[in-house]
């Protein structure tokens, strides 16, 4: 055979294999701006939040939920043609599959997760929501276990129904998260409190020493202390009907989102006046706001709807800096409280006292992802 026919064989080969590797699914993921719904209004002719059973207000404000789109899932990985596309592409992200998702969760599983968060997301921005608007929604807090190394784990078991806290010769009656979360927010670390529990029908009560916050990514510190127990709620008392008309979205993030849009249609006027406010982040029962993924991927839905103005968790400010959309303004905020009050300044006009993910990562003294 001679030198010039190997040389065709080889490179055809290679066409080939080129050809495969384009084609077949790979190990990534690629991510990318996802849709940018207004919680507040319609898609497809459907309400995505409603409220029944009380009072409600029109509000020309609109609060955008934000989204990531991925092509790929745990089982199949994209082509490598989608893949090549992503790398030369300045609005997709490459990711890793096993960076996403372990070995063992199928695409299913996956889906499964993502559901349950998105129903957990609901339930805890409904509560937050309520709660700031004036409402109050029992629960049960009931233990299912302690951290390891603090005085919680002697004395605390997994079922305990947290009933009360003490702490000098006050007794708050815990029917609420924040009714807990309320008084923790007041005490230093190590001080000691008094639960009342409820283990297996016979109430006892519990000494234990609190315990302060670990400092986030920023550097900041949560005010108070915590007991360093974990807990479940179960058995939430709406005392309103709300429900969401969202369908085929996953995931905790939209929270912070679902608050606020409960937070203005349960109040007389329009919250952020007759702006476009986008935003993410997780939502606690206690109205905090938590980390999320894929921020840079939501500022540009969001700017794709008219959005001028992003609530962008804290902790995430290092993804922000330097990639906010032309024309949008980006505050940083940490709970539901902070998130009204700057709705609230952005409707006046007047944003030149809010915090925003510069300031953020000036004070911590770190720099910005790039």
């Amino acid at each position: 055979m001679s030198d010039r026919r190997r040389v065709q064989i080889a490179g055809a080969a290679f066409g080939v294999l080129v050809a495969v590797g384009l084609v077949m699914p790979g190990a990534y993921i690629v991510e990318s701006a996802g849709p940018a719904l207004d919680v507040s209004g319609e898609f497809n002719g459907v309400n995505l939040l409603s409220i029944k059973g009380t009072e409600t207000y029109d509000s020309d404000t609109s609060f955008y939920m934000t989204t990531v789109s991925a092509a790929g899932t745990s089982d199949f990985g994209v082509t490598g043609a989608q893949a090549l596309f992503s790398i030369l592409s300045t609005e997709q992200q490459l990711i890793p599959v096993r960076a996403m998702y372990s070995k063992s969760e199928s695409a299913a599983d996956v889906d499964e997760r993502n559901a349950a968060q998105m129903s957990s997301s609901q339930d805890s921005g409904t509560v937050a929501g309520l709660e700031a608007a004036g409402y109050t929604v029992p629960m049960t807090l009931t233990v299912t276990g302690a951290a390891e190394d603090t005085s919680a784990a002697d004395v605390f078991k997994a079922g305990d129904v947290v009933r009360s806290i003490t702490v000098g010769s006050t007794t708050t009656d815990v029917t609420t998260f924040s009714d807990l979360s309320g008084v923790l927010g007041t005490i230093d670390p190590g001080t000691t409190v008094t639960i009342g529990v409820d283990r297996d029908g016979t109430e006892e009560s519990l000494p234990v020493t609190t315990i302060a916050y670990e400092p986030d990514s920023t550097g900041w510190t949560h005010a108070g202390s915590q007991l360093g127990i974990y807990l479940e709620t179960s058995d939430i008392e709406f005392p309103v009907d709300v429900t969401y008309g969202i369908e085929n979205i996953g995931g905790p993030s939209a929270g912070s989102m679902f608050a606020l849009a409960i937070y203005d249609k349960l109040t007389d006027g329009s919250l952020g006046g007759d702006n476009k406010i986008a935003g993410t982040g997780t939502m606690s029962f206690s109205g905090e706001i938590g980390a999320i993924g894929g921020i840079q991927h939501k500022m540009r839905g969001a700017a794709s709807q008219g959005a001028e103005y992003f609530l962008a968790p804290a902790v995430n400010c290092g993804e922000v800096v330097g990639h906010e959309p032309s024309g949008m303004q980006v505050f940083a905020v940490r709970t539901l409280d902070e998130s009204i009050s700057t709705v609230k300044a952005i409707a006046a006009g007047d944003t030149s006292q809010l915090t925003t993910c510069e300031m953020v990562m000036e004070d911590s003294g770190t720099s910005s992802a790039s």
